[in-house]
C-alpha cells in the first residue's frame, strides 16, 4: 500500500476518522492537501498549499508526516507560530491518531534550553544571596518548593510569572551548561526532555526555535529529514527578527550589573572562590561609565519622549564602548584558564563571550557594517528613566532562506489559511526564496454568502483627514455595530495608540458589555473570559491571527482600518526603498499584497465552523473609495456585501444557530445584499 493509499484509509468518507469521531465528515479540500503532502515526502519534493478555514488542514498534513516518519523510522519537523496551533497540535491531533488508532507514534515539543529549570543552578542561587528584594527571594523559594514536584521543570508551568531577574539565575542557558559533567545531568530536565526528541518521529517547533537551529548550524534540534511550516505567513518576519542585532542600556546594564554591581557589591566576581584582580573590578566599572556616556549623548540628542529615529549613515557618535568592552573581554578571558572549578569555568567563558557580543553589537550599528541591514533606535519612556535600543535588521532575507532552508532541506511544506493575494503564490515566494515543486490553494468548506456578510463603511472619513472627526467616527460607528452584535465583537487595531483612544471613549459611555483590552490580561484569559458572556475585545495584532473562537461567542469582526504597514517604521521604509531601486512598484508589490494577507487572517477570525454566521466590518472608507480597495475585496472569501448599517442589523436579527446536522450549503442565510442598500 502507498503512503497515499494509507492515508486516504484514515480521511475518505466512512474511513478511520469517520469510525473514531462520529462528527467527522470527509472534505475534498482535506484530501487534496493530503494528497499532496503524501507526494512531497514520498518523491522528495517541495510543496505550498493554502488550505482555508475549516479545510482541516493540520490533520491533512500530520497523518502524511506521521505515517512517512514511522514507515521510513524518519524525523519530521512541524514548525508554527502562535501557540494555539501549537497545543492543537500536541494536546488534540496527535494524541487522536497515537491513541484512537494505536500508533506507534513517538513526538515531542522542542522549546528552547532557556525555558528549562536548571537544577545545579538552581542550587547555587538558594546558596548566595542573590537578591536584596524581598519579592525575589520569595519567588526563589517558590521555584525550589516547585522543582521538587514538577515533572517537566518547564517555566510557562510555573503558577506565577517569574521575574526576570530570577528566572535569570534558575534557567537553563547553553553556555553555562557543564553537560555530562553536571552533578544533575542525570536528573536534568533538558537532557531528560532531548532524549525523547531523538527518539520521536515528529518534532514540534515553533518559527523562532527553527530558526535558532539554523543559525547554530543545526546545534538545536536532532537531524531531520522533512520540514513543515504551517501559519507560514510569517516565516519571513521570523527569520528577520532571529537574524537582527540589539544592544540596549537596559539590556547591557543587566548584564555588567550581573558582572559585578558596585552599589550592592553581588555579581558573579563577587562570588567566585578564585581571587579577582581589583583591576577586573575597576574594567566593569569603565564599562558601565561607557555605556552610561553613550546612551545618555544619544538620549539627549533624540529625546526621552517614545520615539523611532532611522539612521541612514553612521550616526555622529563615538563608539565609546568599544576600547572598555573589548579590554574587560580580554580580562574574563584571561580568567578563564585561572579559576579552578568547571562550574566557575563556565560562568566566566559565558560572561567572556558575552562581554564580545556587546562589542560586536556596538561596534556593527555603530560603523553599519552590515550590508544590506537598516538600522534605527528605539527610545521608549519608562519610570526610571527611558530605555534606549540600537537596533539592525536584514531588509531582504529570501536570498538568506533560499541558500540556508529551502535548499538544504529536500522535503518542505508550507501551509497557511493566507498564502495567497490576488496573484497566487507570488508575493511570499519572492519574500521568502521559496520556489516550490508544486502549488495548491483550496477554499474553505463554507458557505460564506450565508454564513457571512461584509460591512463597509463608506460613510467615515479616511484615516487621513482631522484626527478628532476621524476618531469620534470610528467610536460612534463601533459602538453601533457593537451593540447591533449584541456585544460578541473582536475590535481589530493596527496600533495601540489607536486602540486606548476608541477604548476610552467607547468604555465611558457603559455599553453593558464587558470591554476586554489587550494588554490588561493574558491572551487565554481574556478569550475564556469573552466566550463566559457577550463581550467585546479589542485587540492588536495577537488577536488578527491564531486565535480561534467558533460559535456563537463571536459574532462581529470589526477592522477599524486596513492593516498597512507605517511607511515609516525603519524596516518597511527601507524594503520600501530597496524595491524602488529595483524598479518595483513596492505599493504594489510590497504594501497592498502584505495588508491583504493580514485582513485575510483578521477576517478568518470570524467562521471557524459550518455553523458559525456573523459579520465583518471594515471601518476604512478607502475600501470604497480608492481602486484598490477592489483588491482586498476580491481575496476575502464571496461573501454578500453591503454599506448599509441597516442591514447589518437585520443580519444579527434574522440570525440563528444553524442546525449542525444540516450540511453548510443547505442552511438557511440571508438573501444577498449590494451595495448601499438590501
Amino acid at each position: 500500500m502507498s503512503l497515499w493509499e494509507e492515508v486516504e484509509s484514515y480521511l475518505e468518507s466512512g474511513g478511520g476518522l469517520s469510525r473514531v469521531l462520529p462528527s467527522y465528515e470527509s472534505r475534498p479540500q482535506q484530501l487534496a492537501m493530503a494528497r499532496a503532502a503524501s507526494n512531497a515526502l514520498t518523491k522528495g519534493s517541495s510543496l505550498m498549499v493554502e488550505a482555508g478555514t475549516g479545510t482541516g488542514k493540520s490533520l491533512a498534513y500530520l497523518i502524511p508526516a506521521a505515517l512517512w516518519a514511522m514507515r521510513n523510522n524518519k524525523k519530521v519537523v512541524i514548525s508554527t507560530y502562535t501557540k494555539t496551533l501549537q497545543e492543537q497540535i500536541l494536546n488534540h491531533d496527535l494524541p487522536l491518531l497515537r491513541d484512537k488508532f494505536k500508533l506507534p507514534l513517538r513526538f515531542s515539543l522542542c522549546m528552547g534550553h532557556e525555558n528549562y529549570l536548571s537544577l545545579r543552578r538552581m542550587g547555587r542561587a538558594t546558596q548566595m544571596g542573590l537578591y536584596s528584594r524581598d519579592e525575589e527571594e520569595r519567588q526563589l523559594r517558590e521555584i525550589f518548593n516547585w522543582a521538587q514536584t514538577t515533572q517537566t521543570g518547564m517555566k510557562n508551568e510555573l503558577p506565577f510569572t517569574a521575574r526576570p531577574a530570577v528566572w535569570e539565575e534558575v534557567g537553563r542557558q547553553k553556555d553555562l551548561c557543564l553537560g555530562k559533567n553536571c552533578e544533575s545531568y542525570n536528573s536534568c530536565f533538558y537532557f531528560k526532555e532531548r532524549k525523547l526528541w531523538y527518539g520521536s518521529h515528529l518534532l514540534i517547533v515553533n518559527h523562532h526555535l527553527f530558526f535558532a537551529n539554523v543559525a547554530s548550524n543545526g546545534g538545536v534540534l536532532p537531524r531531520f529529514d522533512a520540514v513543515i511550516f504551517d501559519e507560514a505567513q510569517n516565516v519571513e518576519e521570523a527569520a528577520t527578527s532571529f537574524l537582527g542585532l540589539e544592544i540596549s542600556n537596559s539590556g547591557l546594564g543587566y548584564y555588567l550589573d550581573r558582572l559585578y554591581n558596585a552599589r550592592t557589591k553581588r555579581g558573579l566576581l563577587s562570588r567566585l572562590n578564585h581571587p579577582v584582580p581589583l583591576h577586573v573590578f575597576r574594567q566593569v566599572a569603565r564599562a558601565r561609565s561607557a555605556a552610561d556616556n553613550l546612551f545618555v549623548q544619544l538620549i539627549e540628542r533624540y529625546g526621552r519622549q517614545d520615539r523611532v529615529v532611522r539612521f541612514y549613515s553612521p550616526p555622529p557618535i563615538e563608539n565609546i564602548l568599544d576600547a572598555p568592552l573589548g579590554d574587560l573581554h580580554k580580562m574574563l578571558k584571561s580568567m578563564e584558564a585561572q579559576v579552578e572549578s568547571d562550574e566557575e569555568k563556565v560562568e566566566v567563558t559565558n560572561a567572556a563571550n558575552r562581554c564580545f557580543e556587546f562589542q560586536n553589537a556596538a561596534s556593527a550599528f555603530l560603523k553599519q557594517g552590515l550590508a544590506d541591514y537598516v538600522y534605527w533606535l528605539e527610545i521608549a519612556a519608562r519610570k526610571r528613566g527611558p530605555r534606549a535600543a540600537l537596533c539592525g535588521a536584514p531588509i531582504n532575507v529570501a536570498k538568506e532562506l533560499k541558500e540556508q532552508v529551502f535548499g538544504k532541506i529536500e522535503r518542505t511544506v508550507l501551509t497557511s489559511a493566507t498564502l495567497a493575494t490576488t496573484k497566487g503564490f507570488d508575493f511570499i515566494k519572492s519574500r521568502t526564496g521559496y520556489e516550490p515543486d508544486e502549488e495548491l490553494i483550496l477554499d474553505a468548506p463554507f458557505d460564506y454568502k450565508n454564513q457571512a456578510l461584509i460591512y463597509l463603511a463608506s460613510d467615515l472619513p479616511e484615516p487621513t483627514e482631522d484626527a478628532k472627526v476621524y476618531l469620534e467616527a470610528i467610536a460612534n460607528r463601533t459602538m453601533e455595530l457593537i451593540q447591533a452584535a449584541g456585544g460578541r465583537t473582536f475590535v481589530l487595531f493596527t496600533s495601540y495608540e489607536m486602540l486606548n483612544a476608541v477604548h476610552a471613549k467607547l468604555e465611558a459611555r457603559n455599553p453593558g458589555y464587558p470591554f476586554l483590552r489587550q494588554g490588561d490580561l493574558p491572551t487565554n484569559l481574556m478569550i475564556e473570559r469573552f466566550k463566559e458572556k457577550p463581550s467585546v475585545i479589542f485587540g492588536t495584532n495577537s488577536f488578527w491571527q491564531g486565535v480561534d473562537v467558533p460559535g456563537e461567542a463571536l459574532s462581529g469582526v470589526i477592522v477599524v482600518k486596513l492593516p498597512f504597514d507605517a511607511p515609516t517604521e525603519p524596516l518597511t521604509e527601507a524594503r520600501l526603498e530597496d524595491m524602488r531601486r529595483r524598479s518595483i512598484n513596492p505599493f504594489q508589490h510590497y504594501q497592498i499584497p502584505r495588508a491583504i494577507v493580514q485582513l485575510r487572517q483578521g477576517f478568518g477570525r470570524l467562521i471557524r465552523k459550518a455553523t458559525d454566521s456573523g459579520v465583518v466590518s471594515i471601518l476604512d472608507s478607502r475600501m470604497s473609495k480608492r481602486a484598490y480597495g477592489k483588491q482586498f475585496l476580491n481575496a476575502l472569501p464571496p461573501c454578500p456585501t453591503t454599506e448599509n448599517l441597516e442591514d447589518v442589523r437585520e443580519f444579527f436579527a434574522a440570525s440563528v444557530p444553524l442546525d449542525p446536522i444540516v450540511g453548510a450549503g443547505e442552511a438557511p442565510g440571508p438573501t444577498e445584499v449590494v451595495p448601499g442598500g438590501k
